[in-house]
């Protein structure tokens, strides 16, 4: 059984997972000529927004994430499957 759980996978190369503690993370593919994951653990205020709004906060989320990839500092490089 897997660690997370995909909660949603999206075309905007970013997807939502729940860990095994329960908290929602995103991962989002970011860069240009090198790509690479960086996943960002929500917030509360950002899980109950999800919760909400489903695709539509996430895809917020991911492009802000995308056009900052630092995110504040909060963003961290995915692990490699």
């Amino acid at each position: 059984m897997s660690a997370e759980e995909v909660l949603l996978q999206s075309p905007l190369l970013y997807r939502v997972l729940r860990g095994q503690d329960g908290a929602l993370s995103i991962e989002v593919l970011v860069g240009g000529i090198v790509q690479f994951e960086v996943r960002v653990r929500l917030t509360p205020d950002e899980a109950a927004a999800f919760a909400r709004e489903g695709r539509a906060f996430s895809d917020r989320l991911a492009q802000a994430i995308q056009a900052d990839p630092p995110f504040g500092g909060r963003s961290m490089r995915s692990p490699n499957p």
